[in-house]
């Protein structure tokens, strides 16, 4: 899920919990007063935010009094942002992060070592799980 950056200031603030009632909800009104108070942003921006924010399912939309609610956790919104970068910059290949990193970061021993330790522990639960027969494909 993409924000553009009037999006993400929208979804920070809600991340951020404080504006919100026991509920977890806000009306859109005190929303955009917030956000006009601390960004500069017109209502009529608020107000188009919103409606992106719930096309896109980030936040849900409730009537009479227009209360928003999140629906998307800051932390599922990162997962699939790194998700979308990861397919888009690296065709969705672990070893082409790894052979972009390696070559362009300056990678110390003792992290390479931690690395390999890291891919072999990966490869002892594949050997335990074929021996349980429990190995998933």
């Amino acid at each position: 899920m993409e924000f553009s950056d009037g999006e993400l200031l929208v979804m920070e603030e809600l991340w951020k919990g404080d504006v919100l009632d026991e509920n977890g909800e806000i009306q859109a009104l005190a929303l955009s007063k917030i956000l006009m108070e601390k960004y500069d942003i017109s209502k009529t921006s608020c107000y188009t935010f919103f409606g992106r924010l719930v096309e896109k399912g980030a936040i849900a939309r409730r009537y009479p009094k227009y209360t928003i609610r999140v629906l998307v956790s800051r932390e599922d919104a990162l997962l699939n942002k790194q998700k979308e970068a990861f397919h888009k910059l690296f065709k969705g290949s672990l070893l082409n992060i790894c052979k972009t990193f390696l070559q362009n970061e300056e990678v110390t021993k003792e992290e390479i070592e931690e690395m390999k330790k890291l891919i072999d522990s990966f490869d002892e639960e594949d050997q335990e799980e074929d021996k349980d027969g429990n190995k998933s494909s």
